[in-house]
């Protein structure tokens, strides 16, 4: 009886008898990713207008009722705008008005806007606007004043013989922002010296331009 044992593949052989498998299961794999449609994910729904805010509906009215007020004792036409920031009343004064309406919410026994919160300036290139945001103990409010100048010449009527303690708040956003305050008692600056040249806080200002050196040479 002959023993015959069966043929013995090298592995050479048997990775010969495989690799056409996988190289046909490769190409069909690509073919078949090319040939797939790419499906886009559903859209996602409108998201729901939110609410109104209560304290926005609460601070507008306010701000209607007060401009009605500040207009039958200062004239109309002298509020331009109104609007409010959450619960903050704001109401925007025409320039030629700014002391009129500022006294009028000062002296006004039922107004009473006395005590200062904020006063600030802003330039939008276009015009430079100051804030002034003052609180009335017997209203139990606080409102924001804004007013508009152009840029080019920057004047508004000082309120600082209104509220004293305003003086350098005006005299910071002359020297920085070139708002010339009209019958402001002492207008100078207060950062910069005397001597410099432009107001830093504008928006075409540049340091280099604008400052004064000390004549050295700066040729590189």
């Amino acid at each position: 009886m002959t023993d015959e044992k069966p043929p013995v593949e090298h592995a050479g052989e048997q990775e010969k008898s495989v690799k056409p498998e996988k190289a046909v299961t490769t190409e069909k794999t690509a073919a078949t990713t090319e040939g797939a449609v790419k499906k886009e994910p559903p859209a996602r729904p409108a998201k729901a207008p939110a609410p109104p805010d209560p304290r926005v509906i609460e601070a507008t009215a306010y701000a209607e009722s007060l401009k009605a007020e500040i207009e039958k004792a200062c004239g109309a036409g002298v509020i331009a705008e109104i609007s409010a920031t959450k619960s903050l009343p704001v109401l925007r004064v025409e320039q030629d008005a700014w002391y009129a309406v500022v006294k009028f919410l000062k002296e006004d026994p039922e107004q009473q806007f006395l005590y200062i919160r904020v006063f600030a300036g802003t330039d939008y290139k276009d015009y430079i606007e100051v804030i002034f945001e003052v609180h009335s103990f017997v209203r139990g409010r606080r409102i924001r004043l804004k007013t508009r100048t152009p840029r080019d010449p920057a004047t508004l009527e000082s309120i600082t013989p209104l509220f004293a303690g305003l003086n350098w708040e005006e005299r910071e956003a002359y020297d920085l922002l070139g708002i010339h305050f009209t019958g402001h008692p002492d207008l100078r600056r207060i950062m910069m010296w005397e001597e410099w040249n432009g107001h830093p806080l504008r928006k075409d200002f540049s340091e280099f331009e604008n400052a004064p050196h000390s004549g050295g040479d700066t040729s590189e």
